[in-house]
């Protein structure tokens, strides 16, 4: 066998390595920015500023995750605009929330969707990435059901709210973050049947609590 067989073998064996286990690290990395950004000391102040810092909301700008942009978004994790948190115990999902729908953003937890919403007012909406069979990032939204207790927080206060619907939607119906008269409600986006359509769920607000003095079971869930 001559040399040029020989390299072409082992090249051809370490690209194979690479594919198999590219996905795993990936998602590595993604669970691991996750749940550090999640759980880092960030004071109410910090998120008072991050709600001020200008973001992207171009939604065409999205693309699906490669293992390029979850390495960049790993370099930026220090300066992530987070502000806040969700969490949807029955699911065992929690997730920062991060300033707008830029590829950074989406690599480590759920973006806002518009740039004045807030926490407990109007439609409150939150997008995500999904991965089959994982249970990174917007994944455990399918094993979600109509009457779970989803929560989110700006530290401030903890806003509970129930999940009340859960539909795939075209991937143009972009009406279901308008904000509903009379109605306060959380809606999250994850993607479905292979990225054409969209999972759409929402929950209506429920109660909220300060932050510093809500139940012991709810300070548990962040």
């Amino acid at each position: 066998m001559n040399k040029l067989k020989i390299i072409l073998l082992i090249t051809m064996l370490v690209l194979g390595l690479i594919l198999v286990f590219i996905s795993p690290i990936q998602n590595a990395i993604i669970a691991h920015l996750s749940h550090q950004l999640n759980t880092t000391e960030i004071s109410v102040e910090e998120i008072e500023k991050n709600n001020q810092v200008n973001a992207d909301y171009v939604f065409e700008d999205v693309q699906s995750l490669s293992i390029a942009e979850v390495l960049k978004a790993q370099t930026k994790a220090n300066k992530m605009p987070i502000i806040g948190s969700i969490a949807i115990p029955s699911v065992d999902m929690q997730l920062p929330i991060v300033k707008g729908v830029g590829n950074a953003a989406l690599a480590v937890g759920a973006g806002t969707m518009k740039p004045n919403q807030s926490l407990g007012q109007g439609n409150y909406a939150l997008a995500g990435h999904y991965f089959e069979e994982k249970d990174i990032l917007f994944s455990p939204l399918y094993k979600a059901s109509i009457g779970d207790t989803v929560y989110v927080t700006d530290l401030t206060n903890i806003y509970e709210y129930q999940l009340a619907s859960k539909k795939v939607i075209a991937a143009t119906d972009i009406y279901v973050i308008d904000d509903i008269p009379n109605k306060t409600v959380l809606t999250l986006i994850t993607c479905a049947d292979n990225g054409s359509k969209r999972l759409a769920i929402q929950a209506d607000f429920v109660q909220q609590y300060p932050f510093d003095k809500a139940p012991e079971k709810l300070s548990e869930a962040f």
